[in-house]
């Protein structure tokens, strides 16, 4: 029989017995139809998983208790950063949930210069939070103990600053004119990835990455919607780390 995964932060916790939250509990009730006594895995998003048996089950709250000692997953040696722009939200949604199953670790996401009039005023902070609950699904399918990081930043300028010291560092672009290879990569950094939205880099963009001296590279001569461009790229890295 399957055993269903659920996210839950209070399963590491001192206390067994530990609810789960609205959105989480509706899952198991309305969604997969579970009832009392089922055993279900959960995880709390930080490594630490558990099987736990349901307790309590009624239309809209669920109750379970962990009857498994707490399976802590080491963290990852070598991490791969993607800094993303913001685009058409669906288009937006669906690279980040590619991005989660290849096995990103970090997203920071900046608001391009050259964005599309459409976007330009959305709340990027409200389609975040909706995109948490992306990452938490595909954590909850692909059996990810971690779930990514996901900020957002005013600019790519700010993105940049966030960027951990010694990540190697690639952007992309197609006016470049050295390809990405696996040359670039070594056995031991991690790896943070810059990518523009479909009208490219602005003039301030590429002036600040310039300033920073992040490598600029080109990923060949189909050109890529911005969507598929970090996925493309993601894909050689995790595939270098050997973890996908």
């Amino acid at each position: 029989m399957r055993i269903h995964r659920v996210y839950c932060k209070s399963v590491s916790g001192a206390n067994k017995k530990f609810a789960l939250d609205d959105t989480q509990s509706h899952h198991l009730i309305k969604a997969l139809r579970l009832k009392k006594g089922r055993v279900v895995e959960v995880f709390d998003g930080k490594g630490s998983s558990a099987s736990c048996e349901i307790i309590l089950l009624d239309n809209k709250r669920c109750e379970l208790e962990r009857i498994s000692e707490i399976n802590k997953d080491n963290e990852p040696k070598r991490t791969l950063t993607n800094i993303i722009p913001f685009i058409k939200t669906n288009n937006f949604n669906y690279m980040i949930q590619k991005l989660s199953e290849i096995g990103v670790n970090k997203f920071i996401v900046y608001r391009p210069e050259l964005c599309d009039q459409s976007i330009a005023k959305k709340d990027l902070g409200k389609i975040i939070e909706k995109c948490k609950d992306i990452i938490v699904n595909v954590c909850k399918q692909c059996g990810n103990n971690f779930l990514p990081q996901i900020v957002y930043t005013k600019n790519l300028d700010e993105a940049i600053n966030m960027i951990e010291t010694d990540d190697k560092k690639y952007v992309f672009d197609t006016d470049a004119e050295i390809y990405f290879s696996f040359e670039d990569l070594d056995n031991s950094s991690s790896v943070t990835t810059i990518t523009g939205p479909e009208s490219g880099f602005s003039k301030n963009e590429l002036e600040s990455i310039k300033q920073k001296n992040i490598e600029i590279r080109y990923l060949g001569e189909n050109i890529l919607r911005s969507e598929t461009a970090p996925i493309f790229v993601s894909s050689i890295v995790r595939n270098h780390f050997g973890k996908i």
